[in-house]
């Protein structure tokens, strides 16, 4: 009886061709992440939609900017960071003069940014108690319209202090920089560099997925074009591709379609399952001592039975 299940040679071509073929979307996206030096994730976490949209932006640090709107607070965390490195590098009496002259100036920026802010700072902290009884509110979260319009009215009041936030960003960044720079490399060799970490930044942070992401990309675009440990690669790729799609959850009022991201997953699954590797990949190396010891076994079996 002929077996129908079987691949024709069309069949394991066209196979062949859709793994590499998606092994190479994914190692060409890994390395326009690297080459560009300036992947965020933290766009697509703000722009996720449906219920599970909360618990996407939670990977954001402060992602509603509560805290780095509050001059009080940032004032207080930039001078205990100058302090905690003085300490952490064990400065010299000079050192800490430069790192004086440092904390100065980086304290006179961040009140430039505030200073140049204030208006969108002061109608942010206007609308917060506004925001939060919409939040509170079954009839701005349960009728779809109210819905739209308390999403576009959070959109538009971030959208004014975005500036703001991306200045304070650069500060911090440049601060940590320069904090470092204090010490001498015997210094930085022995304590190790210092971390001006964001309060509250968990671990599966923007910053942590930013690293993961460009390497995640580009390892699975290797092992499916070369057809190495494919059903594990595919799976985990589509896995990766079910979070984007559920970031905008499929009819969910305002979402962005996710046809292509779908069609690539519903891919990846098929390659999973048919053991795409074994064709023209390296999967075929194990697979066929697998099947040669299956088949020493059975042999053994027959002749002693």
């Amino acid at each position: 009886m002929q077996n129908y299940a079987r691949l024709g040679m069309f069949g394991i071509l066209a196979l062949i061709a859709l793994r590499v073929g998606i092994g190479w979307h994914f190692y060409m996206e890994g390395v326009a992440k690297v080459r560009g030096h300036d992947f965020s994730s933290v766009g697509f976490l703000n722009a996720a939609q449906g219920p599970l949209a909360p618990e996407f932006q939670k990977l954001i640090w402060d992602h509603d900017g509560e805290l780095r709107l509050n001059q009080t607070q940032i004032t207080e965390l930039f001078s205990s960071a100058a302090d905690r490195s003085a300490v952490h590098f064990g400065l010299t009496d000079e050192q800490k003069k430069a790192l004086g002259r440092i904390k100065s100036q980086t304290l006179d920026k961040l009140g430039e940014v505030y200073a140049e802010s204030k208006d969108a700072i002061d109608k942010y902290n206007l609308s917060r108690q506004r925001m939060a009884d919409m939040e509170s509110s079954k009839m701005w979260n349960q009728v779809s319209s109210l819905r739209g319009q308390k999403e576009q009215i959070a959109k538009e009041r971030m959208s004014d202090v975005h500036q703001a936030l991306a200045s304070i960003d650069a500060v911090w960044t440049q601060y940590e920089g320069r904090l470092n720079s204090v010490a001498n490399a015997t210094q930085l060799q022995s304590a190790g560099r210092f971390h001006f970490g964001r309060p509250g930044e968990g671990l599966l942070s923007t910053s942590m997925v930013d690293k993961i992401i460009p390497i995640f990309d580009m390892s699975i675009g290797i092992l499916l074009i070369i057809g190495l440990l494919t059903p594990l690669a595919a799976w985990a790729a589509a896995i990766f591709l079910v979070s984007v799609i559920l970031s905008q959850m499929p009819g969910f009022p305002g979402t962005q379609p996710t046809y292509f991201q779908a069609v690539e997953c519903l891919a990846l699954i098929t390659v999973a399952t048919t053991d795409a590797g074994r064709y023209a990949g390296l999967d075929f190396f194990p697979w066929a001592w697998w099947q040669n010891k299956k088949a020493a076994r059975l042999r053994g079996a027959k002749a002693s039975a």
